[in-house]
């Protein structure tokens, strides 16, 4: 095997193991699931959700910046079973218009409250940081039958909001273009220079 290939065959298994390890990762964050068809993704850029960690819950905090991953309402059929799986505790992911603003917004919050009438299922949620504030007692209630609720979220990673919202900047993009051609620098162009350096320390000993 020439140097060319074993240098091409060390960078296939990197990434594959890297991809394989990433993988993993994404299963976890997806709730245990290699399904992401009725998965969404989105990143948290309030502090709302920022509070005291909730450790006797799956979801114990959402720090800023984090990339939340929301498993979504099922739309067809329409599938009461997922609301009636939801608890408190549980963070879902919802429409809300703001009562004064009226401003149409997308929250992140955690169920504080369930209540089930004879014909719905009404959820109150509130933020952790803003449970944490005895001053604020802002709450959102939405209910079943609205179709307001987005999904529940069942995994967070700040490292994965940190490394999408860096991508998104002008000089992640600049950085990952820069990746691109080192990795295909060392495919194409490492070889010739390897060569080069072992053709030069073998003529040095004769």
């Amino acid at each position: 095997m020439n140097v060319r290939s074993v240098i091409k065959v060390s960078v296939i298994i990197i990434v594959v193991a890297g991809l394989l390890g990433v993988g993993v990762y994404m299963y976890h964050m997806n709730g245990d699931s290699l399904d992401f068809t009725d998965t969404e993704v989105r990143v948290v850029i309030s502090g709302s959700m920022d509070g005291e960690p909730r450790t006797e819950y799956d979801i114990e905090t959402i720090p800023v910046g984090s990339m939340v991953f929301i498993k979504e309402v099922p739309t067809e059929p329409h599938d009461k079973g997922f609301y009636s799986s939801l608890e408190v505790g549980d963070v879902v992911t919802f429409h809300y218009t703001h009562p004064v603003s009226k401003e149409k917004m997308v929250v992140t919050h955690r169920i504080v409250k369930v209540v089930d009438t004879p014909t719905d299922r009404i959820f109150t949620m509130a933020g952790d940081s803003i449970r944490d504030d005895p001053t604020n007692s802002s709450e959102q209630v939405i209910t079943a039958s609205s179709g307001d609720m987005i999904g529940e979220v069942v995994g967070v990673s700040p490292v994965l909001g940190d490394i999408s919202t860096y991508i998104s900047s002008a000089e992640g993009k600049s950085v990952l273009i820069g990746l691109f051609a080192a990795i295909l620098a060392v495919i194409w162009v490492g070889p010739m220079i390897f060569k080069f350096i072992l053709s030069k320390n073998q003529g040095g000993h004769d």
